[in-house]
């Protein structure tokens, strides 16, 4: 039986499908580097809102990786792993439900201190992590939806205070304790104080009522 052939991947390798059809890993890496980087600029003038849920990570991918692949945007449809197995495709989105509803009913970490918030959204990063939705760039969409979600509480969170290695590698660590992730997002919190004017900017007329 020969090995597996993702339908992501061009035929006999295991470089993804592209808009630009690069079939050089190295290429496409630099490419992809290049093209996220600017719309991750993008996002920190201009978050996408959301209700913070598959939706709203779904949007915030496909912004992401519009400019590579076709994919961006997209729950993928084929089990995935890196040393470790990713949610499977048949319970990925029921999964994903469960985690969505229950930040829902947390009020999406509305009126939490700077350590609770960073706590929860560990939790919950390790949470989403474990899910893996898309083929590709999950790591950079979760970073862009906690960093949105800390925005809607009134934290600024800047993930470049962090060494990216040692960010990895806490990332990697999460799926088993997700406390050390907790540290983390709060060594990359700005202020331990909210900023009303950026939770502000988040919250629909309904939610400023709620959230006092």
């Amino acid at each position: 039986m020969g090995e597996y052939q993702s339908k992501y991947c061009y035929p006999g390798t295991e470089i993804l499908k592209n808009k630009f059809n690069v079939k050089d890993q190295q290429v496409l890496d630099t490419l992809d580097a290049g093209l996220t980087a600017k719309r991750l600029l993008d996002l920190q003038k201009n978050p996408i809102k959301g209700s913070f849920d598959m939706q709203h990570l779904k949007k915030i991918h496909a912004y992401i990786f519009q400019d590579l692949y076709s994919f961006a945007g997209e729950i993928r449809t084929e089990n995935i792993s890196k040393g470790f197995p990713f949610a499977d495709v048949n319970y990925l989105q029921p999964a994903a439900d469960v985690i969505f509803n229950q930040l829902k009913k947390e009020k999406h970490l509305a009126g939490l201190d700077y350590k609770s918030f960073s706590e929860r959204a560990a939790y919950y990063m390790a949470e989403i992590n474990v899910l893996h939705p898309f083929r590709e760039g999950n790591g950079r969409s979760q970073r862009e939806f906690i960093r949105t979600l800390a925005c809607r509480n009134g934290y600024n969170l800047d993930w470049s205070k962090v060494d990216k290695n040692k960010a990895l590698e806490t990332f990697i660590r999460s799926k088993v304790d997700h406390h050390p992730l907790a540290d983390l997002i709060e060594n990359c919190l700005e202020s331990r104080q909210p900023n009303l004017a950026l939770k502000k900017n988040f919250l629909s007329p309904q939610e400023r009522g709620m959230d006092r």
